[in-house]
Formats: structure tokens, C-alpha cells, sequence
């Protein structure tokens, strides 16, 4: 066994007490873990996190270390897992995400409002799930008789995701066309779309979002996408926050022993505070 693993399994020993596992669905992937704030820790609204890998790969168990520093600020985290594409491509995927969303609000009736952030695929997913609960006459077009009780939507963070469908593939970000027909099918690929490809938030059409921090690093092969989306959103919302790492690529928020990484982890508890 390495030394990351190593490092990887003490960190979640020590986090045990802390840490719960629910399912929230009939599908295997529909699972969550919830991370207790820590002991002492101010009482914060819960953020509610969704792991990138394309929409075809990743586990939340990836993630469970990374997310503690949110734990140590005061806020509970659940972190889910989710079926992937191609076996539950979209809408199936976002479906998935919003029981989930669903299930907590039942389940946890005191957390009346959850902060949202994801990273990469995790970063699109977390943003469509703003969109749509913001602006709930969008989720009949991904089922008609959607009829679940939500939590409000305090805030949303995109860590370098896939806000639109193309500038990534421009940009050759790798298995970027294969990644997104997996999810979207290849009528995805093409410039102009029909509704069932609308995967992105510049393929929407909304009146209302909450609180958003988009973050990417500006080597990231995804910079162009966060760039693109985030001066769309600009034009109507007024509180969009957007911030390029300098010299960071993809991924960095994983990698905690960068000063960016750190940087960035300061920004979103600061962001969640405001």
C-alpha cells in the first residue's frame, strides 16, 4: 500500500465518528455520507457536494478527506455518489441528484436551506441543480411529474466544471467529446441542440440563481467554459463571484498541499459565510 493510501485511510479513521452513510434511492450509487460538523464548531448551513470524473467515473469516498475543512468551519456535508453515464445518462443523472436533494430535506427537516459546490462534471451538475431549483418549471422538462419537496438553495460553488458544451473539446481537454456524448448523447456535440441536450447552464433559460463562486485554475483546459459562463451569468445576476488561480490546473483542489488549493478552501468558507 502506498503512502497516499496510507494517509488516506488515517484521515478517515480519524474522521469516523463523524461519518455517516445513508442510501437515498433504489439504484446502488444512490448513496450519501454525511460528515458531522465538528464539535464546537459554529452551527452553519449544511453544503451538499457532488464529485466530478466526467459523468462517467468518481467516487465521493474520493472526496470524504478533502471536505473536512467545511466540517471543522461549522457546516454538515453530504457527499454523494450517483449512477454514471452511459448506464444513467441525462436526464437520469440530474433525477438521481435532486432525490437526493429531496431525501435530505425529509430526512433532515432542520436544514431549511444547503449551500451546493462541486468539482469538474461535480461543478455542472451543482450548477444545473441551482438552476433547476431556483426555477423549478425547468424540472418538468427532465420529468413531468416531478413532484418532490426541495430545500432552498442558499448558494452554489463550480470548481472547474463544464459549464458549456464545446469550448472543452476546442480546448482539448482529454476524452472531452467522449465524456459528453457518454452523458448527453452525440446530438450534444453539435452546436445547435434540442432541449433533451440542454446539459449546461448557457443552454438554459432562467429568471433566478442564487449566490454563485466560480473558481478554475488558469491553466485548466476548462478556464475558457468557467470564463464563458460566468460573463453570461454577469449579465443578469449580480452576485456572481469569479476567480482564476493563477497557474493552477485541473484538479487543484485536491491537491491541499498547494497554497492555491489552501487559498481557494479560505474562499469558499468565506464565500459561504457572506
Amino acid at each position: 500500500m502506498n503512502t497516499f493510501s496510507l494517509m488516506t485511510r488515517r484521515r478517515h479513521r480519524e474522521m469516523e465518528p463523524w461519518l455517516v452513510k445513508h442510501p437515498y434511492g433504489e439504484h446502488p450509487a444512490e448513496r450519501l455520507e454525511l460528515i458531522e460538523r465538528k464539535p464546537g464548531s459554529p452551527k452553519k448551513a449544511p453544503v451538499v457536494y457532488i464529485h466530478g470524473g466526467g459523468w462517467i467515473c468518481g467516487k465521493m469516498e474520493m472526496y470524504t478527506a478533502e471536505l473536512d475543512f467545511l466540517a471543522q468551519a461549522g457546516h454538515p456535508v453530504f457527499n454523494l455518489e450517483y449512477p454514471l453515464a452511459p448506464e444513467r445518462p441525462h436526464p437520469h443523472m440530474l433525477l438521481s441528484l435532486l432525490s437526493a436533494l429531496a431525501w435530505i430535506q425529509e430526512n433532515y427537516p432542520e436544514h431549511k436551506s444547503i449551500h451546493l459546490m462541486g468539482d469538474s462534471a461535480g461543478g455542472n451538475l451543482v450548477l444545473m441543480l441551482a438552476i433547476l431549483v431556483t426555477n423549478s418549471d425547468l424540472i418538468k422538462n427532465l420529468d413531468a411529474e416531478f413532484a418532490l419537496k426541495l430545500p432552498d438553495i442558499k448558494s452554489a460553488i463550480s470548481l472547474y466544471g463544464v459549464l458549456d458544451r464545446l469550448s472543452w473539446i476546442d480546448d482539448k481537454f482529454p476524452s472531452a467529446a467522449l465524456m459528453l456524448e457518454s452523458y448527453a448523447g452525440a446530438e450534444a456535440l453539435k452546436k445547435e441542440i434540442g432541449s433533451s441536450q440542454a446539459v449546461t447552464p448557457m443552454d438554459l433559460k432562467f429568471n433566478s440563481l442564487p449566490p454563485t463562486f466560480i473558481a478554475v485554475g488558469s491553466k485548466d483546459q476548462l478556464a475558457q467554459s468557467s470564463r464563458i459562463c460566468a460573463e453570461h451569468l454577469k449579465k443578469d445576476f449580480k452576485d456572481v463571484k469569479y476567480e482564476v488561480y493563477q497557474g493552477e490546473a485541473h484538479g487543484f483542489f485536491n491537491r491541499s498541499e498547494r497554497p492555491a488549493s489552501q487559498k481557494l478552501r479560505g474562499d469558499i468558507v468565506d464565500f459561504f459565510s457572506a
